[in-house]
């Protein structure tokens, strides 16, 4: 992934409706391609959910001793959804290039896990739901910078929607694997 697709993908993302990963991923990258070259984004032939993902930074975890990290995406609905699940992968800067660093994390949304009404972002929600389950061990205090892939699906009127977004890059002492 080039700098230039990190930035572009920091963006909250809409959900939108597609049968497969692939097909939501291709209507999401056209998505991006016209948001990242200024023109409004065109809505023919999409279905867009009633959520958006947030993308949330690396951050070390107090509850750890600062020694494991992750990231702690968000999805917003302003009505009703179910089956919420989203999965984050960590990236790494390598010298020129973003590399993939420990295993893919997903989580599904129980109902302990669901916060109903309330404001994100200023604007209001019905539910909401944060991925908090990210525990990645560092390996030595050496800064790298780090990112995350987050990809979200949830199930609305019988519909399945997706979204993806990458984290903010940020910079903390904490290595890599």
């Amino acid at each position: 992934m080039t700098n230039d697709e990190m930035t572009s993908l920091q963006a909250p993302s809409p959900y939108v409706e597609a049968k497969t990963e692939e097909e939501a991923m291709k209507k999401l990258d056209q998505i991006d391609r016209e948001r990242s070259g200024g023109v409004s984004v065109s809505t023919t032939g999409v279905n867009f959910g009633p959520c958006v993902l947030y993308p949330a930074g690396f951050h070390l975890r107090k509850s750890s001793g600062y020694k494991y990290g992750g990231v702690k995406p968000v999805t917003v609905c302003t009505k009703h959804v179910t089956g919420i699940k989203m999965a984050s992968q960590l990236r790494v800067k390598n010298l020129l290039m973003w590399v993939k660093t420990g295993a893919q994390i997903p989580q599904t949304a129980t109902d302990h896990d669901l916060k109903t009404g309330g404001v994100y972002k200023k604007k209001h929600y019905t539910v909401k739901f944060e991925q908090k389950n990210m525990n990645y061990k560092c390996n030595g205090k050496k800064s790298h910078k780090w990112s995350a892939d987050i990809i979200g699906r949830l199930r609305y009127q019988g519909h399945t929607m997706w979204a993806r977004v990458a984290a903010p890059v940020l910079t903390f002492a904490c290595g890599p694997h």
